[in-house]
């Protein structure tokens, strides 16, 4: 068994803490509002005040934090994980979506320290964390891959290595920016449906059983349909701007010209900008809507 630190106890670092506790590792973890995570303590994990706290003394870390700012605070920070007493050669594992720059820093950073990083962004949200049923998106050495790989087991029911750090985020970024157009996509189809006079719940479930039928149609076809949405959100509209944003400098960074990509990331960026940053995030829908009801 091992000593395991977490730093982020979101919905998403909480469940995938509690997998490893039943696993019967010793979890520490941190987050910025340590009364969250009061269930976590009734199993037995310790709560850190500070990420430097948290990762004194372990042998493997796990990051689930929002965005670069979050992550840069928690491992740089002056009382950032960075800053403690990691054991030498300690695994640092981020399972956050970040910006493939940073990424790409952060590892660098963390091997100048002697250290090892592996960027293990996943796909699934915390009931699918909490079931062990995560994909998990792989960037590292095979060496480290390996060691990591019993750590990442209970968490998880497949896994992809794309190869070196950086790609593995690389990949994640691409995969979010096309489930956002898909997104954007839907609410825009269901939209113009409802305005040709069809019945926007037919629609919704037309959609989902041919071709168009993504996953992501399928889960947000009937909230856009019904108007009625997740409380609370368990994805939101900001959470799709930062996905949107990171994924578009990825691909112009790769010489590519996302012009899809840059449409998502501006209805996104309208929700955000009409306050609904924090609501469900197929409240697009009434983004859209919108813009008929001016025309």
């Amino acid at each position: 068994m091992a000593e395991i630190a977490y730093l982020g106890g979101g919905s998403m670092g909480q469940a995938m803490a509690g997998r490893h506790l039943s696993a019967g590792h010793t979890v520490t973890i941190y987050n910025r509002t340590p009364e969250k995570l009061a269930g976590l303590a009734a199993r037995g994990a310790r709560i850190a005040t500070t990420p430097r706290e948290a990762v004194a003394g372990a042998q493997i870390v796990f990051s689930s934090v929002t965005d670069d700012a979050a992550s840069r605070s928690v491992w740089l920070g002056s009382d950032g994980a960075l800053a403690g007493n990691l054991v030498g050669g300690a695994l640092l594992v981020e399972h956050s979506t970040l910006s493939h720059e940073w990424v790409l820093e952060l590892s660098g950073i963390v091997v100048s320290r002697g250290m090892r990083y592996v960027d293990c962004p996943v796909a699934g949200r915390p009931d699918a964390a909490a079931a062990g049923q995560l994909i998990i998106f792989a960037g590292a050495s095979q060496a480290d891959l390996n060691e990591v790989t019993p750590y990442i087991a209970p968490i998880s029911k497949e896994l992809f290595h794309f190869g070196p750090v950086g790609s593995g985020t690389a990949f994640k970024l691409i995969y979010n920016l096309m489930g956002v157009v898909q997104i954007v996509a839907l609410a825009e189809g269901l939209a113009a449906a409802e305005a040709a006079g069809i019945d926007p719940r037919v629609a919704a479930k037309a959609f989902a059983r041919g071709n168009t039928g993504s996953g992501h149609v399928i889960k947000h076809g009937p909230f856009m349909a019904e108007g009625v949405h997740e409380d609370p959100p368990g994805f939101t509209g900001r959470g799709r701007l930062k996905d949107s944003t990171y994924g578009v400098q990825l691909e112009e960074k790769l010489g590519q010209r996302p012009r899809v990509g840059r449409a998502a990331l501006a209805a996104y960026q309208e929700m955000v900008d009409l306050g609904m940053g924090a609501e469900a995030d197929s409240r697009l829908i009434d983004v859209v809507k919108r813009h008929l009801a001016i025309a």
